[in-house]
């Protein structure tokens, strides 16, 4: 999407809008294309997967220390 539909309805200015993209872009997460004056933003799913994952099994391993912590207590 473009900056402006992006901003559509928001009270957050183009300005920090942007200054987010960029961020994002920076980490991966975003792309930008210049299309004639417009610049248009693409979300790259693919990190968003490989962060899910990664988020996915942090929770796993919390899981099991947490349910070997409660066996542990109710022993």
């Amino acid at each position: 999407m473009s900056i402006t539909r992006l901003t559509q309805g928001s009270t957050v200015t183009r300005q920090a809008i942007t200054k987010h993209l960029r961020v994002l872009e920076e980490a991966g997460l975003m792309r930008s294309t210049r299309h004639g004056r417009e610049t248009i933003w693409l979300l790259d799913l693919q990190y968003l997967e490989d962060a899910r994952r990664y988020l996915d099994l942090i929770s796993k391993r919390w899981d099991d220390a947490l349910g070997k912590l409660r066996e542990f207590v109710e022993k």
